[in-house]
């Protein structure tokens, strides 16, 4: 039997010591019974789940940031008299959504392959049971984010940089010797699926396969993310010709609606914002036509529908417990890129964001001009200019010069999603050899996590049962997956 299925007396398994060292920082993750986890309070309702934690440093190379608090809940396999298929390690996204929080999605998702698996949710540093980032005014939307996300910096000093992809890789390896396993199956939705990534880069021989749910490149992406609002304006299109409700070429009615928000004076921030948050859900094609139909009032003189569109007025972000917004904003402040250099102070930023937005290409993003997707949207990570330059602690997401490990890897992208687009998912799946790579039609972000019946959720489960019975060949292991 693999090591994937030591959970399999998970009835009578006890966490063991691990020890672990790293640079100057050795450390010991505290072992724990499974009657000492407790039960998940809450939690969405689905049954079995129970919660724990372990404690590991902020910085594995300098043990004086003291240590975080990493929160991950188990749900026992159905069939726990029968023999283990080992453990799904389940990653959400955001950043700054909490995996436990998202437990009842999960559970619908992977369905009868947790008959015989233990799943297992892992939360990221500040979001869930993971000692959850407390920045009030960034989370209550009191003030511009540039300035509440600021404040937080500070407030978390010199740990600022430490909510970072790579530390969180490293948090979830922990876990994992914690349960001694040697062998996880792990899923990332969205960010999760970032944070996948490098935790398969980083550990390859822990992996028995990898599913990366509506994925993005660790390394190399363009910080204008030019794929995203092209993706978006052509879904509008693509929409409005699949539906009978829509007639007309939605195309030239948002080139007029841009040209009317410019003479107005209201600003195309508001439509970009629209068009970015369009691609989720089950189908987005409804979202997409959600934005031709108040776009189109709006040029008709009825400006009520736009209004409701645009959320005019910053909103607050609800349920801290499943959302924190100085996770999201603390993890792509570290991690992605910008338009600017981060090891510059504030002022050197602002001058070569100028710098930038003359010399790139204008009509980019048409019919946005460049100007308009770095000003007037939160494309643009304008929040980040006050966050502070990163230290010499800093590991990036991708080890420098790593491969991509051989592992049976699935790619799932949805056909309209402009949060994480197919062209990023294809990159992506180029690089895992022996990837496969599925593409849903009509469907946005995360489809998978919003419809368990649809095609997306069935080619997980598909591809899992498949990897499962290839490492449950006798003697057998893992072949690569043909494309």
């Amino acid at each position: 039997m693999r090591g994937g299925a030591r959970l399999g007396v998970i009835a009578t398994l006890a966490l063991a010591v691990v020890a672990a060292g790293c640079g100057d920082a050795d450390y010991r993750v505290p072992s724990i019974s499974i009657s000492e986890l407790r039960p998940c309070g809450g939690l969405p309702k689905p049954e079995g789940f129970r919660c724990g934690s372990i404690e590991v440093p902020f910085e594995r190379e300098d043990a004086s940031l003291g240590d975080a608090t990493v929160g991950f809940a188990v749900r026992e396999r159905d069939e726990a008299d029968r023999p283990s298929r080992g453990a799904i390690f389940a990653l959400e996204g955001g950043p700054g959504y909490s995996s436990t929080g998202t437990a009842n999605a999960f559970v619908k998702l992977f369905g009868s392959l947790l008959r015989n698996r233990e799943l297992v949710l892992v939360d990221q540093r500040g979001a869930g049971l993971s000692e959850p980032l407390d920045c009030r005014d960034l989370q209550k939307g009191k003030g511009p984010d540039w300035l509440t996300l600021g404040e937080c910096g500070r407030r978390l000093g010199e740990r600022a940089g430490s909510f970072r992809t790579e530390a969180m890789a490293h948090d979830i390896d922990d876990v994992r010797k914690a349960m001694e396993l040697d062998e996880i199956t792990l899923y990332g939705d969205s960010y999760g699926s970032f944070l996948a990534q490098s935790y398969a880069y980083r550990y390859r021989d822990r992996v028995n396969a990898l599913v990366l749910d509506s994925t993005y490149v660790l390394e190399g992406e363009d910080p204008w993310y030019p794929d995203l609002p092209r993706t978006g304006v052509r879904s509008i299109s693509i929409a409005c010709k699949r539906s009978e409700e829509c007639s007309g070429d939605a195309g030239r009615r948002l080139d007029r609606l841009v040209d009317h928000l410019r003479e107005t004076g209201r600003g195309v921030g508001g439509l970009i914002d629209a068009i970015s948050e369009a691609g989720t859900g089950t189908f987005a094609t409804d979202s997409y036509l959600k934005i031709d139909r108040a776009g189109e009032a709006l040029l008709a003189g009825n400006p009520k529908p736009w209004r409701k569109l645009t959320q005019e007025g910053k909103p607050a972000f609800h349920h801290p417990r499943f959302y924190r917004r100085a996770g999201e904003l603390v993890v792509g402040c570290n991690d992605y890129p910008m338009i600017w250099d981060k090891e510059a102070d504030e002022d050197e930023r602002r001058e070569l964001l100028a710098e930038a937005i003359r010399d790139y290409d204008p009509d980019a993003f048409a019919p946005f001009t460049a100007r308009e997707m770095a000003l007037s949207s939160e494309i643009g990570y304008l929040e980040c200019l006050t966050w502070p330059e990163p230290t010499e602690l800093y590991e990036p997401p991708k080890p420098e010069d790593a491969k991509a490990p051989k592992v049976p890897t699935l790619v799932v992208a949805g056909e309209l999603d402009d949060i994480t687009t197919p062209a990023e998912g294809k990159t992506v799946a180029e690089e895992f050899p022996g990837s496969e790579y599925f593409e849903a039609r009509n469907a946005g972000h995360v489809v998978s996590l919003y419809d368990s019946h649809g095609s997306a959720a069935r080619e997980i489960r598909r591809f899992l049962r498949r990897t499962s019975a290839l490492d449950h060949q006798p003697g057998g292991t893992h072949s690569p997956v043909a494309r």
